[in-house]
């Protein structure tokens, strides 16, 4: 599709310090970062395609391409009962509100590992046609380069990093938002809220017990159901208090869905104290990442029940069981859970008939 790709020249222009070298590298890499299980959807696809086009051209001495809307459509196949901009206009949206943000930490992970100090974005050109094509921005400094420390992390390890593509709930954005600054006057409503909630439907209760020990047998139906209820709420009430009582005592939850948009997981509610005590805490609802270091699919916070009770762990979503990390709130990193799981360029690969003569047994010998 060379009559729908047109050469940036902004691009050739502003980038003249950027060899050709860590161009191909920087699109290298954010092929790299895109998790596996995001390859095969159209947003990762869009990403690939850009980022090996981009390369080609700049192998092929054409300089920094802007592809048009019709040349995605038609190369990666797209729907042909859809216009091309119609097509893709929602996968784009969905790349900038969701994807790419999910990767962005990672991508300038990888290329501050690399030695750059620069990482690819996806912009957009609007106009008929809209043009689509990589630029290059400044990293922002890392918490090493501030103090001068470079941190390595261990084999095996991994390195969780905030998804910002996190959507909450109305209510969920409604409270936290932003963070909730837990103020003495928002700390003490909402104890007094929780004790006149209690004391509300303990009285509730034993009004209902009461109404059960004075009633004649036969119990009627609608007994029955008060029964139910009897018994019914003390539990919904234990799950209640145990998850608020849990909060402030780990200091970090998975967040309940409420919080949380339609088909989002993985996000936790955890609570920021402040080391300056006249500094309030904020309560965030925060979702963290990272990718699996076994087999490159994408690792999100879960319960650590029934195999690490009272933990939050890292679970890989192909692997959920196997591929388990621990997860350090302070540190952001995680060690596997499990023995013997282990990152393939780890494994020692052998077969049956690769076995030394000394581990054979010794050969049996006949009587003299």
């Amino acid at each position: 599709m060379l009559d729908e790709v047109v050469l940036d020249q902004s691009v050739n222009q502003a980038t003249e310090d950027i060899s050709l070298d860590d161009y191909r590298r920087l699109c290298a890499i954010l092929i790299g970062a895109i998790p596996l299980d995001r390859k095969q959807s159209w947003a990762g696809k869009v990403i690939t395609y850009l980022a090996s086009q981009t390369m080609q051209s700049l192998d092929e001495g054409n300089g920094v391409p802007r592809i048009s809307t019709k040349a995605i459509y038609l190369d990666l196949g797209g729907n042909p009962k859809q216009q091309p901009s119609g097509w893709l206009s929602p996968i784009w949206n969905e790349i900038e509100e969701r994807h790419y943000p999910e990767i962005e930490p990672t991508l300038i992970e990888e290329c501050r590992r690399a030695g750059l100090t620069i990482y690819p974005r996806l912009e957009k050109d609007h106009g008929k046609p809209a043009y689509y094509r990589i630029e290059i921005t400044p990293a922002p400094a890392s918490s090493n380069e501030q103090t001068g420390v470079e941190e390595e992390l261990p084999k095996q390890s991994i390195r969780y990093k905030r998804d910002l593509s996190l959507k909450l709930s109305w209510p969920g954005k409604l409270f936290f938002s932003t963070g909730l600054r837990w103020t003495p006057f928002k700390r003490y409503s909402y104890v007094t809220w929780q004790l006149v909630f209690l004391l509300a439907f303990t009285l509730f209760d034993l009004l209902l017990w009461v109404l059960l020990w004075y009633s004649k047998p036969p119990l009627s139906g609608q007994e029955l159901v008060v029964i139910s209820m009897a018994i019914g709420m003390p539990i919904g009430a234990y799950w209640h208090f145990r998850d608020i009582f849990r909060l402030f005592e780990d200091r970090i939850l998975i967040a309940p869905d409420w919080m949380l948009a339609i088909k989002e997981f993985g996000a936790t509610v955890e609570i920021n104290r402040s080391r300056n005590p006249d500094e309030d805490s904020t309560i965030l609802v925060q979702r963290y990442t990272s990718i699996c270091p076994v087999c490159g699919w994408m690792i999100k916070l879960d319960r650590g029940e029934p195999d690490f009770p009272r933990r939050i762990v890292g679970r890989c979503e192909e692997h959920p069981r196997e591929h388990v990390f621990s997860f350090d709130r302070m540190t952001k990193r995680g060690e596997p859970l499990n023995r013997g799981v282990i990152a393939p360029n780890h494994i020692e690969q052998s077969t049956p008939t690769e076995v030394s003569e000394s581990a054979l047994p010794p050969p049996e010998r006949g009587p003299a």
